[in-house]
């Protein structure tokens, strides 16, 4: 095919509308709970790994190097596929992609956690402790808003990440943007159109979080600055 000579048709995908509208409340969805299913099992691994307890810390730092290790995809064919047969549960492939993307991204948001929380001077904690502050108001006042402001990059850079994750749940057959390009494709033959939607989909959710989450930065800087 010559590139320039090709006619690009995206009216023809207009018929689809309600079709992508549908994918995409599924892919916003789909990031929204894996999101906060990641959030709270990192954060959980965080509390878990700074017990004190030496195996309970080292069980978690193994999970958590293992998740870290493996791909994404391959994770969520492997529950989706051999979490029936060891466990006798069988989800619907959109719980068993929050499930897969919540366990991977949770490795990573742990991470995040647990360097923001350690990159807090040890001095503002023993500050805290002799004017009789409990170790959950210095985490509440102290080493918690700072450790936020130090983790909220990486932490949103992960949100985005976990966002563009959400495609593999076509492999699955969850009806995601993706997915439904696929199909849509394979009834239209125009590939090139719909992968350019599909792109564009993409781009106009996680650049305005992207920026967003940049204006944000800057105020918590200006905040903590004072």
């Amino acid at each position: 095919m010559n590139p320039s000579t090709y006619e690009w048709n995206f009216g023809i995908l207009w018929q689809y509308r309600e079709l992508f509208l549908s994918a995409l409340g599924t892919t916003v969805y789909l990031a929204l709970a894996t999101i906060a299913a990641g959030v709270l099992f990192g954060a959980a691994l965080v509390a878990l790994r700074r017990t004190g307890f030496a195996p309970l810390a080292w069980l978690t730092t193994a999970f958590v190097e293992l998740v870290r290790a493996l791909p994404p995809l391959v994770l969520l064919v492997w529950i989706y596929y051999c979490m029936p047969i060891l466990l006798g549960i069988q989800t619907s492939g959109f719980w068993t992609t929050v499930l897969a993307l919540a366990v991977y991204s949770a490795a990573f948001y742990a991470e995040i956690f647990r360097a923001g929380l350690q990159s807090v001077e040890h001095g503002l904690n023993e500050a805290g402790l002799a004017v009789g502050m409990s170790r959950w108001q210095i985490l509440r006042r102290i080493s918690g808003p700072l450790a936020f402001q130090r983790v909220f990059p990486p932490f949103i850079s992960q949100c985005v990440l976990v966002v563009k994750n959400t495609s593999l749940a076509g492999y699955i057959a969850v009806n995601d943007i993706l997915y439904v390009g696929q199909r849509v494709s394979n009834a239209t033959f125009r590939p090139i159109e719909v992968l350019t939607v599909v792109a564009a989909v993409f781009i106009v959710v996680i650049v305005p979080l992207s920026a967003a989450a940049g204006l944000m930065e800057k105020r918590l800087r200006a905040k903590y600055a004072r």
